[in-house]
């Protein structure tokens, strides 16, 4: 079997791809570690903290939907379905695969992210989101954890991602945790 020009492209560029999103992966993990010294972080605006994690530019449109990410972790892999799931809302949102925060979400959809990252990001937008917003953040968050079980991919959500998103929905307060109950009450 020959190899053609074609070939040694589609490859070279699935190969780039891969390493910009390890780089985006360690960069924010790296934010994140950045994050843990708490009175260095009190000094800092919420912009600037968001910024810090590494959510600047095109990648700030999807700094809500990292709890979708955790959820999607939630028993430790990412379902195909789990990933389309949120890729969709990605395209819901306008947000365009080759984008900068397309390729975040699918950077953190690939290789699970520190708990560090998971945390700081949870603790930041809390402060970021409030009210409709936040219940809506639940709500997506439940149909990414029923994307993969129960009769016809639907309505099945497992312990570890139900316990996930009641500490997700506690965290972000009275209107998420208000949805949570209507969701999965």
């Amino acid at each position: 079997m020959s190899v053609t020009p074609s070939d040694n492209e589609d490859t070279y560029f699935q190969q780039r791809e891969r390493e910009l999103r390890d780089q985006l992966r360690e960069q924010l993990d790296k934010a994140a570690g950045d994050l843990r010294d708490e009175r260095e972080t009190e000094k800092l605006s919420l912009s600037d903290r968001i910024a810090a994690l590494g959510f600047t530019g095109d990648k700030l449109k999807v700094f809500d939907l990292l709890p979708l990410v955790h959820v999607a972790w939630a028993d430790g892999t990412v379902s195909r379905k789990e990933r389309t799931a949120i890729l969709d809302v990605l395209r819901g949102r306008g947000i365009q695969p080759g984008t900068e925060a397309f390729r975040t979400v699918e950077s953190l959809l690939e290789e699970r992210p520190s708990q560090t990252f998971l945390d700081q990001s949870l603790v930041v937008l809390k402060e970021a989101v409030g009210g409709a917003r936040a219940a809506n953040i639940v709500e997506l968050c439940v149909q990414v954890a029923g994307a993969s079980g129960g009769f016809l991919n639907m309505g099945t959500v497992s312990d570890d991602e139900r316990a996930l998103i009641e500490q997700i929905a506690n965290q972000l307060g009275g209107p998420a945790l208000a949805e949570f109950k209507k969701q999965l009450g």
